[in-house]
């Protein structure tokens, strides 16, 4: 998986406990991470891995893991929680939308941009994703923000909650992400849910992930597995591991891909039948496709015209 690019492991909810009472600072849990998250960043990059970290704008963060806790955010600590990050040499922040800042969306644009300039401010390179930035800074200033940006709800491991993802793509457009900005479709579940203790669990038929997978790596969305890698079934690592795809994927030299035309005569929603396509060089002579079908009523057949193929779109 690193030889074909995949180099980041970052760790969601739960791994935080409390704050030290002197410093302020937060602490991880020593019972999940007996030898401290100072050593466990160390212990990646002498492998080559990056290694990212989980937090929320709010007082709180969105779970506690099931332990009997209440796990703090970073609000009325970003710049320490920042600095924390950047003296544990941490590569990846996803600042979450949880705690009292929900029942308070006004400090929205205000936090996004305290949280931004306090990891600006530690003077080192840190990926910052936003779930909720999007929505606060608009469209015109997250990219001044953020580095990934989420525009949907979550995604889960079902055909609806990827179809959902996959309209709220289309609001996006091919122009709204770029290097060092990144429109972010969330995570994958690709092959299933990858129970560690048993058989994969899929929520999702092989085609349907295959169409989630097209999706997310024909827009250049982030690429972030969910699933149980330990475990994976042949339908994901003959997608996951797809050399040929993730090459595609990480090359900047054309704008992302996006949804091209509609099929009009074919589903019952016009926009549930789509082309989606990425140009491959700057001529628009050479084209990755992707022909899809959201409805989950029916099957259907379809098909594109090379000749009216766009040739100045990009």
């Amino acid at each position: 998986m690193q030889a074909l690019g995949w180099h980041y492991i970052v760790l969601d909810d739960c791994w935080a406990y409390a704050r030290n009472t002197t410093t302020g600072r937060l602490t991880w849990d020593a019972s999940r991470f007996p030898s401290g998250m100072p050593a466990l960043v160390e212990w990646m990059h002498e492998r080559n891995f990056l290694l990212g970290l989980y937090t929320s704008a709010g007082n709180e963060t969105c779970s506690s893991g099931g332990r009997p806790i209440t796990v703090p955010g970073s609000r009325g600590h970003y710049d320490v929680d920042a600095q924390t990050f950047a003296d544990w040499r941490v590569d990846y922040v996803k600042l979450d939308w949880c705690g009292d800042v929900k029942h308070e969306p006004w400090v929205g644009p205000s936090a996004h941009h305290e949280f931004a300039t306090a990891m600006n401010a530690t003077g080192r390179p840190m990926i910052l994703e936003v779930v909720a930035g999007y929505f606060f800074t608009g469209p015109a200033q997250v990219a001044s923000v953020a580095n990934v940006w989420r525009f949907c709800e979550d995604h889960h491991d079902s055909w609806k909650s990827t179809a959902e993802n996959v309209l709220c793509r289309e609001d996006q457009g091919a122009r709204s992400s770029l290097p060092g900005g990144w429109g972010y479709m969330d995570v994958l579940t690709t092959g299933g849910a990858g129970c560690s203790l048993a058989a994969h669990c899929p929520g999702q038929t092989e085609d349907e992930y295959r169409t989630e997978f097209a999706i997310w790596t024909l827009t250049q969305s982030p690429l972030m597995i969910a699933t149980d890698v330990r475990n994976m079934s042949s339908l994901a690592q003959a997608t996951l591991l797809n050399a040929e795809i993730l090459s595609v994927h990480q090359s900047t030299a054309t704008l992302p891909g996006r949804r091209l035309a509609t099929a009009a005569d074919a589903c019952a929603l016009p926009a549930l039948c789509a082309v989606w396509g990425r140009a491959l060089n700057a001529a628009g002579t050479t084209w990755i496709l992707a022909l899809v079908n959201l409805d989950n009523i029916s099957v259907q057949e379809l098909a594109i015209d090379a000749a009216k193929m766009p040739r100045s779109d990009y």
